[in-house]
Parts: structure tokens; C-alpha cells; sequence
């Protein structure tokens, strides 16, 4: 079931200069500087299970492609 989580509009405009910011070319910091930013600023609207969910993804790196072995005989 998906919640609503209401956003303060603030926050969407720094995640979309942010964004800008960590394309830009002559940007001061380097683009994860940007994105760690973006993700303290979104990773406040998580409720406790979210944060546990987001502990077991890095846990487990998830976010790393299935390993698919065959064999041929």
C-alpha cells in the first residue's frame, strides 16, 4: 500500500538545483557532494520502517545486479 508523504516545497527546489548543481560543469564540488545532499534532504521523510528497509538494501547490496551462473555441459 503506498502512503502520502507530504513535502515542503523548499525541499523539491533545493533537490532540483541540487540536481542542476551536480550536472553543471563548473560546479565547485563534485557531483557526490550534490547527491549526498539530495539524499539527507529526502532521507528525512522516511518513517522507521523505510530506514530499516534502506539498512537491509545496503546490507545486503541490493543494488548490486543478480548473479546469473550457468552451465554448460
Amino acid at each position: 500500500m503506498a502512503n502520502t508523504v507530504l513535502l515542503n516545497d523548499y525541499d523539491i527546489l533545493d533537490v532540483v538545483l541540487l540536481c542542476h548543481a551536480a550536472l553543471a560543469q563548473d560546479s565547485p564540488e563534485p557531483p557526490t557532494f550534490y547527491l549526498n545532499q539530495i539524499l539527507n534532504l529526502n532521507f528525512a521523510y522516511l518513517n522507521n520502517d523505510q530506514r530499516k528497509e534502506v539498512e537491509v538494501y545496503l546490507a545486503e547490496k541490493k543494488y548490486l545486479p543478480e548473479v546469473k551462473i550457468e552451465i554448460s555441459k
